[in-house]
């Protein structure tokens, strides 16, 4: 009997376009997404999700196994995060006076999220997200010593299903006949996505180039 052998794939070497959407609705069986938004800086990403096995027994042995759906969780590190996006996901909105405020029950927004993961050969894959909530990252700080010591942001937010159609992860391969990203963006994102606004890696100084 011949066996088919399983094609040999190329590793992942990087990960970017981290981008998000604000999810405005879920009526009527329909999602409203709304401020499309990419950003640079992501360095590194865990998804989670598809549960956990349980096992039945008799017999004395497991005779029958299922995953649950389980609890989706995603964790992120970011060099840092920009303004905009601090708005979107934690709701921090500065006034005028360059203050912002957390009152009792302020809460976050649900969004939708998606990343890019690169392959050595230059195929990729997208992963998405459809309705996650961000916890606020920790303020930390230290005091700087002989060499600089760059600081990183991280998050960690939990991943549900939209209630329309019940999905809660999205994936696309770049190197499948007849991929194609824009069905898995109108997918995701419900025929919001157009164009994503990348913000500037210097956000003080958007007219300065990134540093390499």
């Amino acid at each position: 009997m011949a066996i088919k052998k399983a094609s040999l794939q190329k590793s992942y070497i990087n990960i970017k376009d981290l981008g998000f959407a604000l999810l405005e609705s879920e009526e009527d069986g329909t999602t409203k997404y709304s401020n499309v938004i990419q950003t640079r800086g992501l360095q590194e990403i865990s998804v989670e999700t598809g549960g956990e096995l349980k096992n039945a027994y008799a017999d004395g042995g497991i005779i029958e196994s299922g995953n649950t759906d389980g609890e989706g969780t995603i964790s992120l590190t970011m060099h840092a995060f920009p303004k905009e996006i601090r708005q979107l996901l934690f709701n921090e909105v500065y006034d005028e006076n360059g203050v912002f405020k957390e009152v009792k029950g302020k809460q976050n927004n649900y969004v939708a999220v998606w990343f890019k993961r690169e392959r050595r050969d230059g195929n990729y894959a997208l992963v998405g997200l459809t309705k996650v909530m961000f916890a606020d990252p920790a303020i930390e700080g230290s005091t700087a010593e002989d060499e600089w010591e760059f600081s990183q942001e991280e998050v960690e937010g939990t991943a549900m299903h939209r209630l329309n159609d019940e999905t809660r992860k999205i994936m696309f391969q770049s190197d499948l006949e007849g991929a194609s990203e824009d069905k898995f963006f109108d997918d995701l994102l419900q025929g919001a996505y157009t164009e994503a606004e990348e913000i500037p890696a210097n956000t003080d100084n958007p007219d300065e180039p990134a540093e390499a």
